[in-house]
């Protein structure tokens, strides 16, 4: 099924119509007071459900108010090119500036791994040229792709930002998805469906490539390892995500996975979690903590779960542990 709102060359864009095409995102105005009929951009405004099942938003617009809206965001990759302006938003809990540097197109992956709140502020008279192409959770995995190779697997964790400068055939892409087909208005809506499914093929394609690509383990990757270390054993617990230990080696989410997997053979996570097991096993040893306390330092909930990936690790239950100790 498709839907469009589009504004062809400099024409107004009313509140009214921006609302109706979200509704169904939960979408709302937070500030300031702005009427039904009001203008809230001048430009093209597209908004698309494409029948591949991929979203397409693309604009090239000026926001007519200091605009502060939010919508729900469900989960899913949403991959973005920004041939001009920049945007304030937020997922949840987490800020997020989006621009290249000196004003310079960049790119975007923002990663969804459960339903998150979003939210845009507007600034008046900025002009924002870009597009953005959602791809749901389990499209991938519905047109065979390689379980191995989930969103999750090529992203990371929920709110995880992946930025890069884009390639050439990138931008032609994008800039083609936000200007209509000359003259041929009733294939417009097919013509950009064609575009959104070349964007996120090239872009896919080059991530593979990067991940299938050797990776060598130079000194300096070494310290980011180490840097990456530290801030795990300084977060024993559950809640810690690949972002975070991404951030603290400086280095983006699949970089990071790509070097673990070279040095240590495992994933971030994975590593995490036998690094809080062998904190366990310790305390357990030297008698400073039940099984139960273990469990819960470690970040298990149950102890019967704990139990279990303790012993599946090491061969022994936790309780024998202690028992010796």
């Amino acid at each position: 099924m498709h839907a469009q709102i589009t504004a062809p060359d400099a024409r107004s864009i009313r509140f009214l119509d921006i609302c109706a095409q979200n509704r169904k995102d939960g979408f709302r105005v937070v500030a300031p007071v702005i009427q039904p009929d009001d203008v809230a951009l001048r430009g093209r405004y597209s908004s698309l459900e494409l029948r591949s099942g991929l979203r397409l938003h693309a604009t090239d617009t000026v926001d007519m108010f200091d605009m502060v809206t939010q919508a729900r965001a469900e989960p899913g990759l949403t991959l973005g090119v920004f041939l001009a302006g920049s945007a304030r938003i937020s997922l949840g809990s987490r800020p997020i500036t989006l621009s290249g540097a000196g004003g310079n197109p960049h790119a975007f992956a923002l990663y969804t791994g459960e339903q998150d709140l979003f939210e845009r502020r507007g600034l008046r008279g900025q002009r924002v040229r870009k597009v953005n192409v959602n791809i749901p959770q389990g499209w991938l995995e519905a047109e065979d792709w390689p379980a191995v190779r989930s969103l999750a697997a090529l992203c990371g964790d929920h709110r995880a930002l992946r930025t890069w400068v884009p390639t050439a055939r990138q931008l032609d892409l994008a800039a083609r998805m936000i200007d209509p087909t000359p003259g041929m208005p009733y294939l417009d809506s097919l013509h950009r469906e064609v575009l959104a499914l070349e964007f996120v093929s090239d872009v896919l394609r080059a991530w593979l490539e990067e991940e299938d690509r050797p990776v060598t383990v130079s000194s300096r990757d070494r310290q980011r390892l180490r840097r990456a270390c530290d801030c795990i054993d300084a977060h024993q617990d559950a809640r810690l995500s690949v972002d975070q230990v991404a951030r603290a080696a400086g280095m983006s989410v699949s970089a990071l996975q790509r070097l673990f997997h070279a040095a240590y053979g495992t994933s971030v996570l994975d590593f995490a979690r036998v690094r809080r097991l062998e904190q366990a096993r310790r305390a357990l040893e030297g008698g400073d903590l039940s099984v139960t306390e273990a469990a819960l330092n470690a970040g298990y909930g149950s102890p019967a779960n704990f139990a279990t990936a303790f012993k599946r690790h090491f061969g022994v239950s936790p309780k024998d542990v202690r028992s010796r100790a």
